[in-house]
């Protein structure tokens, strides 16, 4: 019995003493069955990170939409007049809202600089990017609203032009529309789109006849 287990674990001692290891053969297709199991988890992964990746660019897209406006809306509120809305150098469009009145007076301070008359809202397109602008605002009339010194406000816009000019109705107060569409991929997702729309009165301005 003591002999038989000697041997035993004499054998036991060989294998571990054993350097040979694994021939090639074994070795490709341990790899190829790792492979095989390892690539749909990567798969997996990388969906679900792109996914995460593309719902947080949507979430912040979509939050700076909604705050972008609701700036807008008091700068348009405020406003006596729209200045001027046009195309500009940069690709965009621009709006410009008069803030003071007759006298020269801001009727709505702390909303721009001091001894500014107006406020500049632009979009400049993405250079590389199909339909995809970004939204700024600017409050020095000193400085043009091109994007390198204005406030940034929104990104991934599909419009270039997100404004109308003023409506006016007899009795009410001249009305601009704004709409912010935002999609921050448009190409493949043309259906994602998420629009802000609002039709602002600007308060401080004269009623239509």
């Amino acid at each position: 019995m003591q002999s038989q287990m000697l041997v035993s674990m004499t054998k036991g001692f060989g294998r571990l003493r054993d350097e040979r290891g694994m021939t090639l053969i074994e070795m490709l297709v341990t790899i190829a069955i790792l492979g095989l199991v390892l690539a749909p988890l990567a798969t997996a992964f990388t969906s679900a990170f792109s996914a995460e990746l593309s719902q947080g660019n949507r979430f912040q897209a979509e939050q700076a939409a909604r705050m972008s406006l609701n700036r807008m809306r008091k700068d348009m509120h405020c406003a006596h007049a729209v200045g001027g809305l046009a195309a500009n150098v940069s690709g965009g469009w621009t709006i410009v809202l008069t803030e003071t009145n007759a006298s020269g007076v801001t009727d709505c301070p702390g909303l721009v600089q001091p001894n500014a008359a107006s406020v500049q809202w632009c979009t400049v397109p993405v250079a590389g990017a199909t339909s995809r602008f970004r939204l700024y605002r600017e409050n020095d009339t000193s400085q043009a609203c091109n994007g390198s010194v204005s406030t940034f406000e929104v990104d991934y816009l599909t419009s270039a032009n997100p404004w109308t000019q003023p409506a006016c109705t007899s009795g009410n107060y001249p009305t601009v529309a704004v709409a912010l569409p935002v999609n921050v991929d448009p190409v493949k997702h043309p259906s994602s789109t998420y629009e802000l729309d609002d039709q602002i009165a600007l308060r401080n301005a004269d009623a239509c006849s």
